[in-house]
């Protein structure tokens, strides 16, 4: 092995360590509470090392965040290779946003706040990968609709990227409610299963033919 492939493998790995380090402390603590000397200390290296690196703790924010990313968008890509009708497919990629809510709860979490005003229009590598990653996801909602548009299973005076983005916002809001809402619903005996599974219930009839 040359050593410039040795050397190069022990950066990335250096790399990685950071942000595993960078992944614990953020999912302990969120994005604004953790300083970059902390993640220093939790990757056991001097803080200078970092930044040769990554820009600014943003830049580590993108890097943790992508690992979540690529799992929901092969989640939607599985769903959208499904052989099934249209709407099946728009059903399968909801329920896998919430499935990824459940088993990636970190991910999740972070995954929502990265979407936010503040961290648009990054030019981070790491960010447009993200970006773009979103938008395939989209995309495949709408190819999905569409499908379903086409067989039948959806009604035919829907806008498919209109529907999408309800779709979308509803869904993220949905697992993601303000204090208030989830204390009425706990009030109420409703858990965030049934909460979800009614919504599901509610979508049917708005997109059925």
């Amino acid at each position: 092995m040359s050593t410039t492939s040795r050397r190069e493998r022990e950066k990335q790995k250096r790399r990685q360590d950071i942000i595993n380090a960078a992944e614990k402390i953020f999912f302990a603590k969120g994005y604004d509470s953790v300083t970059m000397d902390e993640i220093a200390r939790e990757a056991e290296i001097n803080k200078a090392l970092i930044y040769y690196y990554f820009k600014n703790k943003e830049a580590l924010f993108f890097a943790v965040n992508l690992y979540g990313v690529r799992i929901l968008h092969a989640m939607y890509f599985e769903c959208s290779n499904l052989n099934i009708t249209g709407y099946d497919k728009v059903m399968a990629m909801i329920q896998s946003l919430y499935d990824f809510s459940k088993d990636h709860p970190d991910y999740f979490r972070i995954y929502c706040y990265t979407g936010t005003e503040r961290f648009q229009m990054s030019d981070n590598e790491d960010a447009q990968e993200i970006v773009d990653l979103r938008t395939g996801m989209w995309r495949l909602m709408v190819e999905a609709i569409i499908a379903g548009i086409q067989d039948g299973t959806i009604r035919n005076d829907l806008d498919p990227v209109e529907m999408s983005i309800y779709l979308n916002i509803l869904a993220i809001n949905a697992l993601n409610l303000e204090l208030t809402s989830k204390m009425v619903l706990e009030a109420r005996k409703i858990s965030q299963d049934k909460f979800w599974e009614d919504l599901s219930r509610f979508l049917e009839p708005t997109i059925r033919p």
